[in-house]
């Protein structure tokens, strides 16, 4: 089985900032979901998941908050323009029969950790779909990452495993939480240890590996004593930062693989829906037709035509 999860408020961010602006007919802006269903259909031809989810953050704190207060704290809030389209999402979601995963006191990353260890444990390959690097620690034999990117306003896709992740970085995957430990993540607002940047992190992870053999064996490293200083100072600062940036595979995820279910383009509402946001697109993509309540409005609006137009208006333009 393959299972294929996306990180919902990610891949939604990547979209907005590189879908140009569109709206709905009632002028509520539809970009960023708009992105998000392009890139969900491609990946959907080009993996062929058994099974979809989609994972997404809750707008309150996490554990992570609660360890250190200036998590995150210079985050500037989301635009109101994607803000407003996030329940748009969650709502095309169930009318396409998608599992939603949210966790409290966890962050998307969490969840996305917690179901690719419950496929791996079940012997399943798991896909993760994310705008973030954060979850290249999560890369294993049975889970690779589908990494979105978004340049020059044009939206990509790159596949990581395990050998693609060691060719770029150097080193194992797992690393990749000990590499943030040690330069930080201004995005995040973890702090990372003073003074060392990623030029210097990557060399000191490649050469030496984890931050528990780096300060195993601080003194005796071949290293340049103002780098041992620096290290030997932001000790605490790097444990701190290691847990910060440390996926948490245990969260509270009440959920089984096989019981995500795959896209249903059959749902009476989707054609309803898609049609209210203007995506004529995937009406078209997906064969769909209108519901009973959306024809039986079609009609009403022909009957009201023809009677305000009068009978042989109408067989003119005919």
């Amino acid at each position: 089985m393959k299972l294929m999860i996306l990180d919902g408020n990610s891949i939604l961010n990547r979209a907005y900032y590189g879908v140009r602006p569109l709206t709905a007919p009632d002028g509520t802006p539809t970009n960023a979901v708009y992105g998000f269903m392009t890139i969900l259909q491609k990946l959907l031809e080009e993996e062929a998941p058994d099974a979809v989810c989609v994972a997404f953050d809750l707008p309150q704190p996490t554990f992570r908050h609660e360890m250190y207060s200036g998590y995150k704290a210079q985050r500037k809030p989301m635009p109101d323009d994607l803000a407003i389209q996030v329940p748009i999402l969650k709502k095309l979601l169930d009318a396409m029969k998608l599992m939603r995963l949210e966790a409290g006191g966890y962050e998307a990353d969490d969840i996305l950790g917690a179901v690719s260890k419950k496929c791996g444990a079940a012997g399943d390959d798991c896909v993760i779909v994310t705008g973030d690097k954060d979850s290249f620690q999560l890369i294993t034999e049975t889970t690779h990452i589908r990494h979105v990117k978004t340049r020059l306003g044009q939206t990509e896709t790159i596949e990581y495993d395990i050998p693609r992740f060691t060719e770029e970085y150097g080193f194992l995957p797992n690393l990749m939480i000990d590499l943030k430990a040690l330069m930080g993540d201004p995005s995040d607002n973890i702090p990372g240890v003073k003074g060392i940047g990623e030029k210097t992190a990557m060399d000191l992870v490649r050469r030496f590996g984890s931050i528990d053999k780096i300060y195993g064996q601080l003194p005796e490293l071949d290293i340049k004593d103002s780098i041992r200083k620096k290290l030997m100072e932001g000790e605490a600062q790097a444990r701190l930062s290691y847990s910060l940036a440390r996926i948490d595979t245990d969260a509270p995820v009440k959920m089984r693989p096989e019981d995500a279910g795959r896209a249903d383009f059959t749902s009476p509402g989707l054609y309803d829906l898609l049609n209210s946001l203007g995506f004529n697109r995937f009406i078209a993509q997906w064969q769909l037709t209108p519901g009973e309540k959306a024809a039986a409005q079609a009609a009403r609006d022909a009957l009201d035509y023809i009677e305000g137009a009068g009978m042989e208006d109408v067989i003119h333009a005919v």
